[in-house]
């Protein structure tokens, strides 16, 4: 799908970077995300939706994971590599001064793999409280949509050979956790088709697009610490996965505003004057209370109408292995640990969270093998 106006590079960069600094690896992030992109096309992914101004997603909505990892799963069989499962890494083997594999342990024992290059692909520290709390402890006590398996265990393996750490305070909560009774799941894709957020009063309260950690904080500030997502059925007919959701039961649903508001519990009158002023905004083309531009498919008006509480939880960190450019592992004083590589969560690097591990995932690997490949 055609943008109207091309989305580049420097776009990125800036929306990264915000009103910070200049900073070489979020530029480094930005210029290698077209290339990436690419890649991920070129091996079958379906990217064929953009949302939120530059966000690619599979055209029917769905999950952009649930769709990459069978696609990169194809690759790995048509290469011929062997991914061991139940296998815990324990520590990085090093022998003449260079990570040169890993101990694992298995059912059947331990053992080291031995290799040439080593990749930390582990994910970050979200699903680990003692970590969150030490670290971002903001967000201690709130619960994670990360895999349980973002846990950090990578992180002392490789401060053990050397490696320093950065940015260990910097994270990315998720912004709409919900919590199922059986663990919380991200809503972000119901804020990415034209929900908008309103807090028990049924007021609005922020750009329902902010940069998480904006969004995140905004939230958390509001009573109790969390807030509802309020969306109709013209948002839902947008995506496979808004079905999923509403099948999955995580939506309250009603034939009316007032009759949502009430389920929910908030402010009906409130609510629906936040609900006349956002359509009012869509008819004149721009967020008059927040200036939000993107992901405005609905005006809220087609019946039936949902909702779903929502808070805060610890999915994203961007503490980790400090990396230099070309993301090889560091130390201290930047010296370069031979043999170590550091790809998403798990590497100090600020982004977004499929980004960062694909884009640092094939940047360590690329590297990786030009590295290999001059030992020959």
């Amino acid at each position: 799908m055609a943008l109207k106006k091309p989305y580049t590079a420097d776009d990125y960069y800036l929306k990264l970077k915000g009103k910070g600094p200049d900073d070489a690896s979020l530029r480094n992030l930005a210029d290698l995300s077209g290339p990436t992109t690419d890649w991920l096309v070129d091996m079958g992914a379906d990217l064929g939706r953009v949302i939120n101004g530059s966000q690619h997603t599979p055209k029917d909505g769905g999950a952009l994971g649930v769709m990459l990892v069978p696609v990169m799963k194809k690759q790995l069989d048509k290469l011929g590599i062997e991914p061991r499962t139940s296998t815990k890494a324990e520590d990085l083997y090093v022998k003449d001064g260079r990570v040169a594999g890993v101990r694992v342990s298995h059912d059947n024992g331990k053992y080291v793999i031995h290799a040439k290059g080593v990749i930390l692909a582990t994910g970050g520290f979200a699903s680990n409280p003692e970590l969150v709390a030490k670290y971002t402890p903001m967000w201690a006590g709130y619960p994670s949509t990360a895999s349980r398996g973002a846990t950090g265990d990578a992180l002392a393996m490789a401060t053990k050979v050397g490696a320093a750490l950065g940015q260990m305070d910097r994270s990315g909560p998720q912004t709409v956790a919900y919590q199922t009774g059986n663990g919380a799941v991200s809503l972000t894709n119901v804020r990415y088709n034209g929900a908008i957020l309103v807090n028990e009063d049924g007021n609005r309260f922020v750009n329902e697009l902010a940069l998480t950690p904006i969004l995140g904080k905004a939230i958390k500030d509001q009573k109790d610490g969390h807030a509802y997502l309020i969306f109709d059925q013209a948002s839902v007919d947008r995506a496979a996965l808004m079905k999923k959701y509403k099948e999955a039961g995580y939506f309250v649903e009603a034939p009316t505003l007032d009759a949502l508001a009430k389920k929910l519990g908030i402010n009906a009158e409130n609510l629906s004057k936040t609900v006349a002023a956002y359509q009012k905004g869509m008819d004149d083309g721009v967020d008059h209370e927040f200036g939000r531009k993107d992901s405005r498919f609905s005006r809220i008006d087609k019946a039936p109408y949902y909702g779903a509480k929502i808070s805060p939880a610890s999915q994203t960190t961007y503490g980790g292995v400090q990396i230099d450019l070309k993301a090889r592992a560091v130390t201290e004083t930047g010296k370069v640990v031979p043999g170590l590589y550091v790809s998403g969560e798990a590497a100090s690097q600020y982004g977004q969270g499929v980004s960062i591990g694909v884009i640092l995932g094939k940047l360590a690997a690329d590297t990786a093998a030009e590295d290999i490949a001059k030992m020959k």
